[in-house]
């Protein structure tokens, strides 16, 4: 009896109440500003960081108020991104029918795996090495003239459209394997310069407008993949009808008021679930990402439609790769904006969200 009156006093002391709240205070600002701090330097590193992309790949003053490591980065990628060019130029020189390379993908696998490097050149010699992994060579003969004694043979450039083998080619190169990140790095550099006018880092969101959906619908304009003819298939073990656990369309925010645009449909699996292309296609792309979709990829079936698989805990397929109806080519997980283990799976044609319910 005497604990319980004590406590009852202790909890309407309000000087005690008081000292407890100085405690906290003592104890939690250094936490708090510790953590402003970190977050502060995370978003400058991250400013720096898209800057220098841009002024690499575009030209452009250096501020002064960029950090002077990050000005000589720049500066010495772009008189490599020069040596680059001229070992284009010439292995394009050995291309027929209209044959070119993608010059940015080049750029944007080199910048990926040495900006930041220190004292960075690149001679001729080591710069035609490093572009001849996006490229493979076949004897071509030519007939004699008539004022010749005979033909001659010489070597015809082809540019290799596969970019896993891209990416095994230039892994040799540099003697050690491109990892996952350092894909997913590449791809984010590329098409933050291609497709500079659209917010690549822009969440879900029906209602606004998504970045996403419009880069995907600009990415599948001129797609070459050949629409499959075979129907869809469950992207998950089993039927995917019974795990359904949020429809397409709008539906209540579970974490703010109101009703949001869902551009998708929610299946609830455990996590590392197998996750399954709905169809035969190509790899868009693959993404890593902390907010939104978290770890994402996109398979282009070709016709302008697009299947998307978010919220994944592992990605399997590089991007470029083509897969197969049925192929795993993820792991589930809980990536991004979510609240516990699932799939979230979007058809997107021509750049807009359809209910999935309607191809499955």
């Amino acid at each position: 009896m005497t604990i319980a009156k004590a406590l009852l006093i202790l909890a309407t002391d309000k000087r005690f109440w008081k000292g407890v709240g100085i405690l906290f205070a003592v104890f939690l600002i250094p936490f708090i500003l510790l953590v402003l701090v970190i977050c502060s330097l995370l978003f400058a590193t991250a400013s720096h960081n898209n800057a220098a992309v841009d002024l690499t790949f575009n030209g452009g003053h250096i501020p002064a108020s960029m950090p002077a490591e990050y000005r000589e980065y720049i500066t010495e990628m772009r008189d490599c991104f020069s040596a680059l060019e001229d070992a284009i130029a010439a292995v394009e020189a050995d291309m027929e029918n209209g044959d070119s390379l993608d010059e940015i993908r080049v750029k944007a696998v080199f910048y990926a795996i040495y900006f930041g490097s220190d004292h960075l050149r690149l001679r001729s010699a080591a710069a035609r090495s490093f572009v001849d992994c996006f490229v493979y060579y076949e004897e071509c003969a030519h007939p004699a003239e008539e004022d010749d004694d005979g033909g001659y043979i010489h070597l015809r450039a082809y540019p290799i459209q596969d970019l896993p083998m891209i990416y095994d080619n230039v892994g040799a190169y540099v003697g050690q394997t491109l990892t996952d990140d350092d894909s997913a790095n590449i791809t984010e550099i590329y098409l933050r310069v291609v497709y500079h006018n659209f917010d690549i880092s822009a969440d879900v969101s029906l209602e606004g407008g998504n970045g996403t959906h419009d880069l995907i619908g600009e990415m599948v304009k001129d797609s070459q993949v050949i629409s499959s003819a075979e129907g869809f298939v469950s992207p998950l073990e089993g039927d995917w009808r019974d795990k359904v656990s949020s429809e397409f369309g709008y539906r209540k925010n579970p974490t703010g008021p109101g009703m949001d645009g869902h551009t998708g449909l929610d299946m609830a699996v455990p996590m590392g679930s197998s996750v399954r292309v709905v169809k035969a296609g190509k790899v868009l792309f693959v993404r890593y990402k902390q907010t939104g979709y978290g770890y994402h990829v996109a398979i282009d079936h070709g016709g302008g439609l697009v299947t998307l698989y978010a919220h994944c805990s592992q990605i399997l397929v590089t991007e470029g790769q083509t897969v197969s109806a049925g192929e795993v080519i993820a792991r589930s997980g809980s990536t991004g904006n979510s609240t516990g283990p699932h799939l979230h799976l979007e058809t997107i044609l021509d750049g807009v969200p359809q209910n999935p319910r309607n191809y499955l």
